[in-house]
């Protein structure tokens, strides 16, 4: 299987330097690339994952692997982390890692909503079984004034207005009900307009509604939050952010606690051999 490729992962090992014994909380488990190298170094690590295919897959591979001796999968979303860790762990950890974008398979799967060309889908829920907001009803039920502040606040998109009509027009001749339906109506609006862009003209208005259905920068404010308090003094967090608004948020909350921190982007090398991971931006941070 081609599982998703872990960004910046040396940096990541480099950083924890994790040890026999050490524990270890991996938030976004995903495909579970980074928990391998977590657990080829010989701590414990626990996997958290709000979608319960992704649990299911890194599981599987990390018990293909020969490493779940020292691994415990746990589903659930990080905006509850305290109520996990209270229940699950409780006990203080070496460090966590949490890494915000989307797995490869989240991002190409069909039926999921996340992918532009995704025929059968608008969801974009993580786990369809403890969330009812989706992306296709944000987009045909809510008003152009909601639209237009989830696509400015959450991504900055600088055509949010004109991209609203679009869509209001659209949704008023058939109901938009897929991932593919509405990247071809802002695909149809940048040829119309002849604009280019670097990026699929779509990829903002898609992060926005993923943020709104998942309530991502309240989650990650949950999560910044909670690690002082599951955290051991002197114990490490690992952050890979995949846009500014994330990255602000991690920002402030290191400034605001006077955190030792720093911040790492990928090289040239692992960009050209991982191209999603051009965005990415590592924040890391010692704990008091």
């Amino acid at each position: 299987m081609n599982y998703h490729e872990p960004v910046l992962a040396p940096e990541i090992i480099n950083y924890f330097d994790p040890k026999e014994g050490q524990i270890y909380l991996d938030a976004t488990l995903g495909n579970g690339g980074h928990t391998i190298e977590i657990l080829n170094k010989g701590a414990i690590v626990w996997g958290l994952d709000a979608d319960p295919q992704n649990l299911k897959l890194a599981t599987e591979r990390i018990k293909s692997l020969g490493l779940s001796q020292n691994f415990h999968p746990l589903l659930g979303n990080f905006n509850r982390i305290l109520t996990i860790w209270k229940k699950e762990i409780n006990l203080p950890l070496d460090g966590l890692l949490a890494d915000l974008g989307l797995s490869l398979n989240q991002q190409s799967g069909q039926n999921r909503g996340f992918s532009f060309n995704d025929e059968g889908s608008l969801d974009m829920r993580l786990n369809p079984k403890t969330q009812k907001l989706t992306a296709e009803k944000i987009i045909n039920t809510w008003d152009k004034d909601k639209l237009y502040q989830i696509f400015t606040k959450y991504t900055q998109e600088k055509l949010a207005k004109p991209l609203v009509f679009e869509i209001i027009q659209a949704r008023q001749i058939k109901p938009i009900k897929s991932g593919r339906q509405l990247s071809q109506i802002i695909n149809s609006y940048y040829q119309k307009k002849h604009y280019s862009t670097f990026h699929q003209p779509a990829t903002k208005i898609f992060l926005a509604l993923r943020i709104a259905v998942n309530r991502e920068f309240e989650s990650l404010n949950k999560l910044l939050a909670a690690t002082p308090k599951i955290i051991k003094s002197g114990g490490k967090v690992a952050i890979i952010s995949f846009h500014s608004g994330e990255d602000r948020l991690v920002k402030h909350f290191i400034q605001q606690n006077n955190f030792i921190s720093k911040k790492i982007s990928p090289g040239h090398l692992e960009v050209k051999k991982n191209p999603l991971s051009r965005s990415a931006l590592l924040r890391l941070y010692n704990l008091n």
